[in-house]
């Protein structure tokens, strides 16, 4: 499997996990460590977009530098701060948007770049995919303790 059907077959697992969850019930805190399962979903967008930013950087054959995420936990913080303001509608649109911008954006790689840039760096399967795998069991956890 590719990776571009690696980020659809995750994205949907994501979707799955959070499928008939209320909007009370996605936004309630401390649901899933110190977070709801919202605040998952927008940590994952986030995330995605960093790499959407870092794959444009890496096409122009620079080498990316992840120096700033080992503030990890500042980014996830400043990040749900910031967008407690929104509905759970607004995150879940952003989630997908951001989803569906990184798959056409990888996918519009051409052959010849991956080849010069020698294949597919490391560092986009373990924020997306890997990422997202760890997230999924504990969004799976929080749906099947409300029963659902």
């Amino acid at each position: 499997m590719g990776i571009v059907d690696e980020l659809k077959k995750s994205h949907m697992d994501i979707l799955a996990a959070v499928e008939n969850l209320t909007e009370k019930e996605m936004a309630e805190k401390k649901t899933i460590g110190q977070w709801s399962a919202r605040d998952v979903i927008l940590h994952i967008a986030m995330w995605e977009g960093e790499v959407i930013k870092m794959l444009a950087i890496w096409r122009t054959g620079h080498d990316v530098d992840w120096y700033y995420a080992e503030h990890y936990l500042k980014f996830n913080d400043f990040w749900v701060e910031i967008t407690k303001h929104l509905s759970v509608d607004k995150i879940m649109k952003m989630f997908n948007l951001t989803h569906a911008a990184l798959v056409a954006d990888i996918s519009a790689i051409p052959e010849e770049i991956w080849a010069k840039r020698g294949g597919m760096p490391n560092w986009i399967r373990e924020i997306t995919v890997g990422h997202n795998n760890e997230h999924i069991p504990k969004l799976q956890a929080y749906k099947k303790s409300l029963g659902k």
